[in-house]
């Protein structure tokens, strides 16, 4: 379903649009102050007229005591700063969407698909993202700024600087079409790292590394050039003397990032426990030639307790789980990236999103690469044997844990992703549809109703 590629509203080149409307998010799945009043501060530092465009919105998928103490932390900073602050609860979602879902004007076997990929159980990285973007349709907003709820940000006390301000200037720039052309703009993580390895990558063995290498295509498979053409500058300068550079290599995290448009082509994808599944709307980007920008005001990622202590059983074998089925995806990634480079006017023509043909690239890659897929698990378990073999005591124990959990999944793994590419697919032929349809909405109902 072919959809437009500008925003219509655009700003004076060259300045922060002071009337545009934003959503600023955080998917929250745990405790969240400090992560909370760091954000609450970047909406604060904006100007006046600026600020008062941003809905700061909490996509809330915690258990309910969790939920009713980060409640106490959002009333008491909105009653004291009186920044536009909604929580969207697991209910007000599920109303949000089913009457998004009503109004699309999809067939009953489409709303079914849509419906099902939309209200899904805790641990979809992609749930949150989804949420958001609709709400942002809701609301009429022109950007998409995330936060993720383990990630504290800062503002320059001397300058007003924050990554919400660069990011909104570099947008805006982008949707008045000056040189840059920014879609996503956002910066990098101090602190804990994102991806927790720290007990595969314990001493000098190479085990990350082979790991990695499993979901890499064949070296003999033809890599399509990327077309030459005018590229966007390279550096660009804003506010506070911030600079931003292009990001040509995914050095951007999602959890400190803002979008346009991108968001409306396509969703993230849904499937319950696969990590990276929330980084399709930046990886479109790259192969589409669409300027990522990342800049050096970075968050800091801290872990909870039990995390920084790996003493939750159930969670080294989920995140096991969770890292092995990213592995397969990751294969199928590849090759679909290759697809789409090689393809892109299939997907982009004429300033016009065709997001049925996305997903088709994507199943016909998946389709091509099955074999080497599910060959995939079995290496994956026995670097984790080899790692385990080497290791020992507190450490040998915790690889144990992951090598049954991954034993477990072994056998099934190849075809949870399938299944998750397939809904992935299906999701983003619908996708303008709701994005419209949410739209729609926004003209009659506020996002009050749902929070």
């Amino acid at each position: 379903m072919p959809t437009p590629a500008a925003h219509p509203a655009r700003p004076a080149p060259g300045h922060l649009d002071t009337a545009a409307r934003r959503v600023v998010y955080l998917p929250v799945n745990r405790p969240f102050e400090d992560a909370f009043r760091s954000v609450a501060a970047e909406v604060s530092a904006l100007p006046d007229a600026a600020r008062d465009g941003v809905t700061l919105l909490v996509v809330d998928d915690c258990p309910e005591e969790v939920s009713k103490a980060n409640r106490r932390v959002t009333d008491e900073v909105a009653g004291a700063s009186g920044l536009r602050t909604r929580v969207l609860d697991g209910d007000g979602w599920r109303r949000l969407a089913d009457d998004i879902l009503a109004a699309s004007g999809l067939s009953a076997g489409d709303r079914d698909l849509a419906r099902a990929a939309l209200v899904k159980p805790t641990g979809s990285y992609g749930a949150g993202p989804n949420k958001a973007a609709l709400v942002a349709a809701l609301e009429g907003a022109v950007s998409l700024h995330r936060r993720d709820s383990d990630q504290i940000t800062r503002v320059d006390r001397t300058t007003g600087a924050s990554p919400l301000r660069v990011e909104a200037e570099l947008l805006d720039r982008g949707r008045a079409g000056d040189d840059s052309g920014a879609h996503c703009v956002g910066s990098s993580l101090t602190g804990r790292p994102t991806r927790d390895r720290r007990d595969l990558e314990h001493g000098a063995a190479d085990y990350a590394e082979r790991i990695d290498a499993l979901s890499r295509l064949t070296p003999d498979r033809p890599r399509p050039p990327r077309p030459e053409e005018p590229g966007p500058p390279e550096r660009v300068t804003l506010h506070g003397a911030e600079s931003a550079e292009r990001d040509h290599t995914g050095t951007v995290e999602m959890g400190i990032a803002a979008l346009r448009t991108v968001y409306e082509w396509i969703p993230e994808m849904p499937a319950v426990g696969i990590l990276g599944s929330d980084y399709f709307q930046k990886g479109l980007l790259y192969q589409l030639g669409l300027p990522v920008y990342h800049h050096n005001l970075t968050a800091r990622h801290v872990y909870e307790p039990w995390r920084a202590e790996q003493s939750s059983t159930a969670h080294l074998g989920w995140y096991a789980r969770a890292e092995l089925r990213y592995a397969i995806l990751r294969r199928h990634w590849n090759a679909f990236n290759q697809a789409l480079l090689a393809d892109r006017r299939r997907v982009l023509r004429d300033g016009r999103f065709d997001s049925t043909a996305y997903g088709e690239l994507f199943t016909d890659a998946l389709r091509r690469g099955a074999g080497e897929a599910e060959r995939i698990p079995d290496a994956y378990v026995a670097v984790y044997r080899e790692a385990a073999g080497a290791a020992s005591g507190e450490l040998r124990r915790r690889l144990e844990i992951r090598i049954a959990a991954l034993e477990d999944e072994a056998g099934s793994a190849a075809a949870y992703v399938a299944d998750a590419v397939h809904e992935f697919a299906g999701l983003a032929r619908v996708w303008p549809a709701l994005i419209a349809a949410a739209g729609r909405a926004g003209r009659d109902t506020s996002l009050e109703a749902y929070t």
